[in-house]
């Protein structure tokens, strides 16, 4: 506890890049273990840490605790944990309704067949990058949207876009089914 006090007085008083390293050093590791024993998903789990840890720097989030430090810092990355929980619920009901939705008797038998290989490459890609995909493809999000909606930084979502685009281009191997992927409703 003197240690988090210490800290927390040491980013109050001069904001420095010193003082934040050492904050994320004390507490990154309680921080992710923390959030993978609420996820059960070590790379979900090191993305929310991240997040938490650029917010607050960014956000100068330091300069409204007014607390323990401590109980803030769990606090912020359980309800981060939570929050994203959300999402990916909501991503796999999205999900499910847009299979069922291209499977529809209307559409022809190459059009599901082609559905379902675009479906099973979007599917296989790693959750976070199938998530921020989703959000910028499907639901037409901005990249800028999308990362108010999933509380990560820009740039954490053009990296997921661009490996969901490579892994993408790789599994489906057809430029046709690629190209899909765009014009594909």
């Amino acid at each position: 506890m003197p240690e988090s006090k210490y800290i927390l007085d040491e980013l109050l008083r001069s904001g420095s890049r010193k003082a934040y390293e050492a904050f994320f050093k004390h507490y990154y590791q309680d921080l992710f273990l923390w959030a993978n024993s609420i996820l059960k998903d070590s790379e979900a789990a090191e993305d929310v840490v991240q997040d938490f840890f650029i917010k607050f720097w960014e956000k100068k989030r330091y300069k409204s605790v007014t607390s323990n430090l401590q109980s803030y810092i769990y606090r912020a990355v359980k309800n981060s944990c939570l929050n994203y929980m959300q999402r990916e619920k909501k991503l796999i009901h999205d999900i499910e309704y847009l299979e069922e939705k291209e499977s529809a008797p209307k559409a022809n038998e190459q059009s599901i067949e082609n559905s379902q290989q675009i479906y099973s490459a979007i599917n296989e890609l790693p959750q976070k990058c199938r998530e921020v995909f989703m959000l910028c493809c499907v639901s037409g999000y901005t990249y800028n949207e999308a990362a108010e909606e999933l509380n990560v930084s820009m740039n954490t979502v053009r990296t997921h876009m661009v490996r969901a685009f490579k892994m993408l281009r790789e599994k489906l191997k057809s430029p046709h089914l690629f190209y899909m992927l765009f014009f594909h409703k």
